[in-house]
């Protein structure tokens, strides 16, 4: 068999190759040294993952929505996250660092699609333009280093607009268009509902909007099909718990939270400032002057250019400004306290509409020179190779009591004072759940040393997190428990975590 070396030797294979092997390096070396948050949403999580694989417990949910005005309103994200992560979860053999090694290699794959989208649009600089920047887009690489259900949403937007380009691009598309569309815009409201549910308003209307009246009653239908298989865990859910969701959310859509405010213009005002600072931690290193520069650059040549646009740079200039403009709008009739991860998946975006406005100056100056220094500019300020440099001869990082790392430390730290006797183990923790100590307890020491706490025993280690933004709360624990058992050792660690040792 002859192989074309060639072939993979071009320029455009060699760049994306450096760009994937920068991505990598900018990801993963946290995983790898344990240095990765493991909160209690994460616990809790991991604890879920264990119920289904060796308890083969299938929940119909996940974990309650947590944009709910209180606890137990009725709201829950969908179950295929736990659905998910239980394949990493068995090749590592349920460690999370194996887990959170499947949220990097995915931010990792992202560059590579990231290519593939933009060279389908524009050619290959536009392609590798993009993945470029998203290989070094700070809040992107952030989003690859902890296990957390929103965090995957950027590679799903990339892939339903890689769906929406076949879409936009055949007279007649296929049935299965739709049918994936549908399918990954409801695989984004299952991971975090607001950004999905505004995602799928936005993209609907853009392609409403740009396809018009080619759209046929049966394509609507293969849409839905798709919605159906990812909401059907939920449906069941629903029907036997006599709709709870439906009215929870009717409810929590309906009534106001007590701290946003019910000005219009506060609240836009509000909305614009998180759009530009998520816009400035995407591309601009945080630097607002080089955002607002950024961003003048994007509507200027978008406004000097857009006519002379290739048809298909058109169509997705549109649905990006179509899909901002529903977040901006949504956002500002919302009612209750707006977090951050509610635009997860918007710096996909903003990386787009640049990506964009770059290839409307060469399409219509012939240039690549500019552009391309534009590009490798921005590349390596997003890179910041001085701090990278700087960092090479610092210590290693300790990180606070969150930290993976940290929590193995006590863990094996209590294992190595009971010296194999049995003990029982007590948490105070700032979010109060106790879910990465429970799941530590019950996975790593039972599987490194071989049994776990008991309840019964005399020997109590009382492990306390440091409550920085209330500590008068630590202190009230530690008062009403006082007089549980003699403290015998105090151990204080780097992280700020204390252990003490009591005996009953």
């Amino acid at each position: 068999m002859k192989i074309n070396f060639s072939r993979f030797l071009k320029k455009q294979n060699i760049l994306l190759s450096l760009l994937i092997l920068i991505g990598a390096y900018l990801r993963i070396p946290g995983v790898l040294g344990n240095y990765f948050a493991f909160t209690y949403d994460v616990g809790r999580d991991m604890l879920a993952v264990y119920d289904i694989v060796f308890l083969h417990k299938i929940p119909l949910v996940g974990a309650i929505f947590g944009g709910a005005p209180s606890a137990g309103i009725g709201i829950f994200y969908g179950p295929w996250w736990y659905y998910f992560l239980s394949l990493p979860y068995v090749l590592s053999f349920g460690n999370p660092q194996g887990v959170v090694l499947a949220m990097a290699l995915i931010g990792i794959v992202t560059i590579f699609f990231g290519y593939l989208f933009g060279k389908r649009i524009g050619g290959n600089f536009l392609g590798l333009a993009f993945a470029a920047l998203i290989a070094v887009s700070p809040i992107l690489i952030s989003l690859s280093s902890q296990i957390w259900n929103p965090n995957v949403s950027p590679i799903i937007v990339i892939f339903c607009l890689a769906i929406i380009y076949r879409i936009y691009s055949e007279n007649k598309p296929k049935l299965r268009y739709y049918f994936i569309l549908g399918f990954l815009i409801a695989l984004v409201i299952d991971l975090e509902i607001v950004f999905g549910v505004l995602l799928a308003i936005g993209l609907i209307l853009a392609v409403t909007v740009i396809k018009n009246k080619q759209i046929q009653f049966k394509s609507i239908i293969s849409f839905f099909v798709g919605v159906f298989i990812i909401f059907s865990p939920r449906i069941i859910f629903e029907l036997r718990h006599q709709f709870l969701m439906t009215t929870s959310l009717f409810k929590f859509l309906t009534t106001s939270g007590n701290s946003q405010s019910s000005n219009l213009i506060k609240n836009f005002a509000n909305i614009i400032v998180m759009i530009f600072n998520q816009f400035n931690s995407t591309i601009a290193l945080n630097n607002e002057i080089l955002g607002i520069i950024i961003i003048l650059f994007i509507v200027l040549t978008t406004m000097l250019f857009y006519k002379k646009a290739s048809l298909i740079n058109k169509q997705f200039i549109k649905t990006s400004l179509i899909v901002l403009f529903t977040f901006l709008t949504g956002l500002i009739f919302f009612h209750h306290d707006i977090f951050g991860y509610y635009l997860i998946g918007l710096p996909v975006f903003y990386l787009l509409l640049f990506c964009l406005s770059i290839n409307l100056v060469i399409q219509n100056t012939k240039n690549y020179v500019i552009p391309g220094i534009i590009i490798l500019v921005l590349f390596l300020i997003n890179l910041n190779p001085v701090a990278i440099i700087n960092n090479l001869g610092k210590s290693a990082w300790v990180g606070d009591a969150s930290v993976y790392k940290n929590q193995l430390q006590v863990v094996d730290y209590i294992y190595g004072q009971a010296r194999g006797k049995s003990f029982k183990e007590q948490v105070y923790t700032p979010p109060i759940y106790d879910y990465p100590y429970r799941y530590l307890f019950k996975w790593y020491g039972p599987n490194k040393y071989h049994y776990g706490p008991d309840n019964n025993s005399h020997l109590a280690f009382f492990i306390l997190e440091p409550d920085l933004q209330y500590p008068s709360r630590l202190t009230d624990w530690l008062k009403f428990r006082e007089k549980d058992g003699k403290i015998i050792k105090t151990e204080t660690f780097k992280s700020g975590i204390i252990v003490q040792t009591r005996i009953h």
